[in-house]
């Protein structure tokens, strides 16, 4: 990620730290270690928080230090930001991750659980990577 670009702090713990790129709209959430399970929720609520009080319209998660996270975790975080993606609060949610986490990850169950009758003119983007560069440059690329 563009280091060079000031990110606002919203909030940090041993756990993680919540900044906002104010000039690109940008959430980022970055686990500085493994959480439990409690603290992996309360990390992602403290950021659902902040991003809609911040009106962000991009998400960056930075989980390189999370080595793998249980299914239920990983259900419950998608069930927590499919209504801030498809209500189009949120544009764009990249997630960075190790590539060992990346294929112990079920990469779209949000997609499973979405009504195939309700009609949306917002589609959901929603991506993995492996840097923070790419991540950052899908986010914010225009198209």
């Amino acid at each position: 990620m563009n280091t060079a670009i000031s990110n606002y702090p919203v909030f940090e713990d041993e756990t993680h730290i919540i900044q906002i790129e104010k000039e690109h709209s940008l959430l980022c959430l970055t686990w500085k270690q493994h959480p439990d399970s409690t603290l992996y929720r309360a990390g992602y609520r403290h950021a659902i928080q902040a991003a809609l009080a911040y009106k962000v319209q991009f998400w960056l998660t930075d989980s390189r230090k999370v080595p793998y996270l249980i299914m239920a975790d990983q259900r419950w975080m998608y069930s927590k930001m499919r209504p801030l993606l498809k209500g189009g609060k949120i544009k764009k949610m990249a997630l960075v991750l190790q590539p060992e986490s990346l294929m112990m990850t079920d990469k779209y169950p949000y997609l499973d659980q979405l009504d195939k009758n309700t009609k949306t003119n917002h589609s959901l983007h929603f991506d993995f990577f492996l840097d923070l560069d790419s991540a950052y440059a899908w986010l914010l690329d225009a198209n």
